[in-house]
């Protein structure tokens, strides 16, 4: 039985086999044209990023750019430079910068890889063609042997923005982008917006920053000139950033909230600049250009003399103990400055912000990553420690004229005002948490703690589910809100507001607001077309730039007209603040009369991980009742029955 069985088995599978043959010779020819087709995709986009493809249909081709180029002129005096063609699909795209003549390019490709042709007229390479931005155009690449892939051309072109060119050592973006501490040198060419060099100079170091926005294809980067060297007008220096704005549709975040620092403080603020970036040739997007927050010339003066900064570091033992980790180095100077930023653990990734070599404290209000002295000494880091927590228990119970004198001696009391402004206005989830700068000028010049820069602010006005409503405070309150409790500092935040904000916003940032959509229409398209599969938006990013910028735009003055009332205390909002056995707190603005909405109360069980709330006198709250007045709600993680 089992041997006739097996009989049939053998039956079958050749009656199989002569199918699948005969199915094969059918179809052999239109089989041999998708092979060569493929075969034929795979030469096109051969390349550093390709070793990994497995695309088999040119249909599949996504984001990738082809030995292609396009080179157009300039009246200005900057070198020429040849742009790569991006394709995603069935379409390519020639990126070019505001300062080309567009109305012609050269092209250049590998005449032994393939043949080009544009509306059927075969370019040899180097030719000239005339081009519309406003057309799209047949482009067909033809191999010896016939194989054909076709695309719809289309040439786009930024306008009114500086163009930055960055050549790396091995002509690819790979290894920098492969992890976080890789890099490579390489070379810098800025050019502005009318053709004229800004920049021409060698890069020590091209590398990814930050944290979070890696977790993006568009990344951040910071680059290191091998000299100082003044970028865009902001000023000379080694180190700056390429912030990516990948998080926020109307790339305007960041930049809104430097200005607005700027415009109130007297103190350090960051200066940027918009431009297009290529990388290699390759076209990478819209990319803020700034300055890094970091002691030095030109940025955070806290050495004794200018040679401190590009000083070699000793790279001696890095040290750790409960709550402070240093360097084995015997410096006893505490006299000189201190630059730190808020790196706070609360959720087990945060432990990844910093790499093994970074020296932190903590203090009451949280973790603080020292960003100078390089590399602190335990006499130095238990000093600013000890130095913080004097000032947040100062600020805890600053509470009459007196405590407000004698912690104005201590701390700048105007900056602490305009951080105060900038989080309220601004509403960044991260406030307080990550990436909030404080720095101590060294004796000689005062010895006070300023708060500040403002950075990374690409989270606020709204681009969050934790801001989203306007009138929920998305962030921890900080030291300037503890402050805001004793009423000279209130008195110092409103004269602030009034001398400077509303002047600011009369004059800078509603133009700002109104002008800068126009000024990067052009290459938010760039850019939108380059990252088109990015879909890494934060959770209320609308479909389109347009209705992204009428929504910041919106959440600004919403913002704006809370503060207004709230600072000048007229009564018609009132805070409620939700807090926490171990401390943290955060904070709604209810209309007076209005009722605390069940969405703030949900928000708020869910952020703080409370299950009921009550009053000072442990009663608990009961929802429904209108608020009149400024209250406390406890947490208790007890469950309601």
């Amino acid at each position: 039985m089992r041997g006739k069985w097996n009989i049939i088995i053998w039956i079958l599978v050749l009656l199989a086999a002569f199918y699948c043959g005969m199915y094969w010779y059918a179809n052999r020819e239109s089989m041999e044209e998708v092979h060569k087709t493929a075969l034929l995709v795979e030469e096109e986009i051969s390349g550093p990023d390709s070793e990994n493809r497995d695309e088999t249909d040119d249909s599949l081709v996504q984001e990738r750019f082809l030995e292609i180029f396009a080179e157009a002129s300039s009246e200005g005096d900057a070198a020429i430079q040849k742009v790569k063609l991006f394709v995603t699909g069935k379409n390519a795209y020639f990126f070019l910068p505001s300062y080309c003549k567009a109305d012609s390019i050269a092209l250049y490709y590998d005449e032994h890889q393939y043949a080009l042709a544009v509306e059927e007229r075969i370019i040899p390479s180097g030719t000239m063609i005339s081009v519309d931005s406003a057309a799209a155009y047949a482009m067909t690449l033809t191999k010896e042997d016939g194989t054909k892939a076709e695309y719809e051309l289309s040439v786009m072109q930024s306008e009114n923005l500086p163009s930055i060119f960055i050549t790396t050592a091995n002509h690819s973006m790979d290894y920098i982008n492969d992890m976080k501490g890789n890099y490579e040198p390489g070379h810098l060419v800025c050019v502005n917006d009318s053709g004229g060099t800004d920049c021409d100079a060698a890069l020590e170091k091209v590398k990814l920053h930050g944290f979070t926005s890696l977790s993006v294809p568009k990344k951040t980067y910071q680059v290191d000139f091998s000299k100082e060297q003044d970028l865009l007008g902001m000023g000379s220096a080694l180190h700056w950033i390429f912030q990516a704005n990948a998080y926020d549709k109307s790339y305007m975040r960041n930049k809104l909230a430097y200005e607005m620092f700027r415009g109130m403080t007297s103190g350090y603020a960051v200066e940027s600049v918009f431009a297009d970036v290529y990388f290699n040739g390759e076209y990478a997007g819209n990319y803020l250009i700034c300055e890094k927050v970091e002691a030095g010339v030109n940025r955070i003066d806290l050495a004794d003399n200018a040679a401190a900064y590009t000083a070699d570091s000793t790279k001696g033992q890095v040290l750790e103990e409960e709550d402070i980790r240093y360097y084995d180095t015997q410096d006893a100077d505490t006299s000189g400055g201190y630059l730190i930023e808020t790196q706070n653990v609360l959720v087990p990734s945060d432990l990844q912000r910093m790499s093994e070599e970074d020296s932190y404290f903590v203090s009451y209000s949280g973790r603080y990553e020292i960003r100078w002295p390089k590399e602190i000494s335990k006499t130095q880091i238990s000093y600013i420690q000890d130095y913080m927590k004097q000032v947040e228990t100062q600020i805890a119970g600053c509470v009459t004229e007196e405590d407000y004198r004698q912690l104005a001696e201590v701390i700048d009391m105007d900056s602490f005002a305009v951080m105060y402004l900038i989080d309220l206005i601004a509403n960044d989830v991260d406030a307080n948490a990550y990436s909030t700068f404080y720095y101590k000028l060294p004796e000689h010049q005062g010895g006070k703690l300023y708060a500040g820069p403002v950075w990374d602010y690409d989270r606020g006005f709204g681009n969050e589910e934790r801001n989203v409503m306007v009138n929920v405070n998305g962030y921890w309150n900080g030291p300037c809100e503890a402050l805001y409790r004793n009423p000279f500092f209130r008195n110092r935040v409103r004269d602030l507001y009034h001398e400077r904000f509303v002047p600011l916003t009369e004059t800078i940032l509603r133009a700002f607001l109104e002008e800068t959509p126009d000024r990067l229409s052009l290459s938010v398209r760039m850019d939108s077309v380059r990252w088109q599969n990015n879909l890494d938006r934060l959770n209320y990013s609308y479909d389109c730039f347009d209705d992204e910028v009428a929504f910041l735009s919106y959440y600004f003055d919403e913002r704006a007209a809370i503060a207004s009332e709230w600072i000048n205390e007229t009564g018609v909002y009132h805070m409620v603040t939700f807090t926490v056995p171990e401390g943290t707190s955060k904070s709604c603005f209810v209309r007076d009369g209005e009722l605390l909405t069940a969405s703030v109360l949900s928000f708020m069980r869910e952020e703080l991980e409370c299950g009921i709330w009550s009053r000072e006198d442990g009663s608990v709250y009961q929802q429904g009742r209108p608020v009149f007045g400024n209250m406390t709600l406890y947490g208790s993680t007890e469950i309601l029955e």
